[in-house]
């Protein structure tokens, strides 16, 4: 959409604005017929329940199946826990991303926070700030939040400092998430201890010299596509090929030729490769890259731990 906008508005246009409700379950045969007792009464599973999206038509669609201790968490009351968060009232237009996943199984939104200025005397490289929401309606998933950067330019999500406790916030569907709020601030550190850490750590990658050639770019590639044990020729021929192209987004003007050889361009580089450029379906990048405990998050911290060593 363009510029943006109110939550009521994204949920909307995403087509987010369903509602999940709770079902007993009840045993049907393959052909979808009951299965009934004796006394013609249904069988109901008691120590189940099915999560249902219920669609602006009046249509259901099933989702999931789940505990009886399951409590559903709407969709806007979840992106409404995030504004308030952030303290943001529920008129302001921060909303910049929404979306459903796996039919409406999972939930996802992103709350714009402002911009950071990394090096703010020398390359002045900007990255906004975002409160990451992201759920599930299929008894897998907590409701998570999570504070991620990206850099406008490019649109590399970064994961820095993910793996502390002040980053990710979780909360199971079985709480009352409202209780969750003042918590989860205090948890993510949203106004200012975030922001603070995060930069160190950038500008400390930043003052880190790294040349494409270089051994300890060799040694990074080594860390996020290690070589296996017994791999085969073909295996090999992709992972060398892999590292070529994060050699080349590496040397880019998005990273390196804009931004100076050094670790920042590096780190930068490695998560353009697994968020944007790597060969997969957009929908399973999009939600590995906002998992934070994916394997391509996994990739990032190891990067991050590496790049900081040096």
């Amino acid at each position: 959409m363009s510029g943006l906008q109110t939550a009521e508005a994204m949920l909307e246009a995403a087509e987010a604005d369903y509602d999940v409700i709770l079902a007993k379950v009840a045993a049907v045969d393959d052909d979808g017929n009951w299965i009934l007792n004796p006394d013609g009464s249904k069988i109901i599973v008691e120590d189940s329940r099915a999560t249902l999206r219920q669609n602006n038509d009046g249509s259901f669609n099933g989702l999931a199946t789940v505990g009886t201790r399951y409590v559903v968490q709407q969709n806007r009351d979840c992106i409404q826990y995030a504004l308030d968060i952030v303290g943001a009232s529920a008129g302001d237009a921060v909303v910049d991303t929404c979306g459903v996943l796996h039919g409406g199984r999972q939930f996802f939104a992103c709350i714009d926070m402002g911009g950071l200025i990394i090096d703010p005397t020398g390359i002045n490289d900007r990255l906004e700030r975002y409160l990451l929401v992201h759920t599930g309606h299929d008894g897998k998933i907590a409701m998570t939040y999570a504070n991620t950067a990206i850099r406008s330019v490019c649109n590399n999500t970064v994961t820095l400092g993910k793996k502390t406790a002040k980053s990710v916030f979780t909360a199971k569907h079985t709480r009352n998430a409202k209780l969750a709020v003042d918590h989860a601030k205090e948890v993510l550190g949203i106004s200012t201890d975030w922001a603070d850490g995060f930069k160190t750590t950038a500008n400390e990658m930043l003052a880190t010299p790294m040349i494409a050639g270089s051994r300890q770019f060799d040694r990074l590639l080594n860390v996020v596509l290690p070589p296996k044990g017994n791999e085969t020729s073909r295996q090999r021929s992709n992972r060398e090929e892999t590292g070529s192209v994060i050699r080349r987004l590496f040397t880019s003007s998005r990273n390196a030729g804009g931004y100076g050889y050094n670790a920042w361009s590096a780190y930068n580089a490695v998560v353009e490769y697994f968020d944007h450029t790597r060969d997969a379906e957009p929908k399973d990048r999009a939600l590995a890259s906002m998992t934070h405990n994916s394997w391509v998050s996994s990739k990032k911290s190891a990067a991050e731990e590496y790049l900081l060593s040096l």
